[in-house]
């Protein structure tokens, strides 16, 4: 590598609301920050789009990273000046089967020891809070209330700002080229950088970066999409956020229409028409009242994906010790990037973050 301009304690590679959450709470705990990204902050945006959930059926580690963030997003307009303009509303969660209602109800006590808030209804209570479903295809359901709305930009803004008054320094137009792990350096496109610790935390393009330093990160750029029916009626749709767990399936009343999305997640090519097809299917099967209807593209966009479907966040060993990794969030980084930037200060400074990351590491993601 070429000759270093550039030294601080940490660096951190990103420009997205984790690696801005990264750089405000390290910044804010007297750490010397350097913020590295090819752009602006918020010049890209994810599927989060203002909005995000608490309850994550069968992964109670990533409820608790929400719930945890919560306090956070409540106190934010005092700690960094930003108007999130936060709103409530509810998420109603949906058991199919017997079996399927089984494993939610097993979950809860460690649900609401993370801090979800849940109310078990029953099929004909959640047919009331949702007119649209199928009573036959209910078995039991769930209502979270802490389905959360606010400004996704002014979060961005509050923690780049905030970043940058406790010192943090943001340089942009910094693609990186190189990665010396055990030195700490790292070559960009801005000039070169050297810091004790160096943060990924750039979504996708995090795995690219690690493997510069012959590391591996299992995490990928994943295409997704979400679809919108033709108006439904001459009213608005009352149909809250409602997952529907086996089959992946959300759906939520947006203006006189419905807007779905369907989790599916694939390397291979060619899976658009596929999945399309496949949203198609379960609306139908879900939804009698929509089985005519066309499901049309509202939003595509690229997720950060990892093996597990939940983050990746921790330290590197051996050799690559110096690098800490925030990535793979598949969409939900908005409401877990409060915890995660203090998970990441924590780890850095050499504390115990207060929360258990054994779910987010590489050895549960199989590197």
């Amino acid at each position: 590598m070429s000759e270093q301009k550039n030294t601080a304690e940490l660096l951190v590679i990103g420009t997205g609301v984790i690696a801005m959450s990264v750089a405000y709470h390290c910044a804010e705990a007297g750490v010397d920050v350097v913020v590295l990204g090819r752009d602006q902050p918020g010049a890209t945006a994810t599927q989060t789009a203002g909005a995000f959930r608490t309850y994550f059926p069968g992964r109670v580690y990533d409820s608790e990273l929400v719930a945890r963030s919560l306090a956070d997003f409540r106190s934010f307009g005092a700690t960094t000046g930003a108007e999130l303009e936060v709103t409530q509303t509810g998420m109603l969660v949906v058991a199919a089967s017997a079996d399927e209602a089984d494993e939610l109800l097993a979950e809860v006590p460690a649900q609401r020891d993370a801090g979800v808030q849940l109310e078990l209804l029953t099929a004909a209570q959640a047919v009331e809070r949702n007119p649209w479903l199928d009573p036959a295809g209910v078995e039991a359901a769930l209502w979270c209330p802490q389905m959360i709305r606010l400004r996704a930009d002014e979060v961005l803004r509050g923690y780049t700002e905030g970043a940058q008054k406790h010192g943090a320094r943001l340089v942009t137009g910094a693609t990186v080229t190189g990665l010396d792990a055990s030195g700490g350096r790292v070559a960009t496109t801005a000039g070169d950088f050297t810091a004790e610790a160096i943060v990924l935390a750039d979504e996708s393009g995090s795995g690219d970066i690690a493997a510069l330093a012959g590391f591996e990160l299992p995490v990928w750029g994943q295409f997704a999409e979400l679809f919108h029916t033709d108006p439904i009626g001459d009213g608005d749709v009352a149909s809250p956020f409602t997952f529907h767990p086996a089959a992946g399936l959300k759906t939520m009343g947006m203006g006189p229409s419905f807007l779905v999305g369907l989790e599916r997640f694939s390397r291979k090519p060619g899976m658009r028409d596929i999945w399309h097809e496949a949203a198609m299917d379960e609306v139908a099967q879900r939804y009698p009242r929509l089985r005519d209807v066309t499901l049309h593209s509202a939003w595509t966009g690229t997720l950060d994906v990892t093996p597990s479907r939940s983050a990746l966040i921790g330290r590197a060993g051996g050799p690559h010790e110096r690098i800490l990794f925030a990535t793979g969030f598949t969409g939900h980084e908005l409401g877990q990037a409060p915890a995660t930037g203090k998970i990441i200060r924590d780890l850095h400074l050499g504390r115990h973050p207060g929360v258990d990351i054994t779910p987010f590491s590489l050895a549960r993601n199989g590197a």
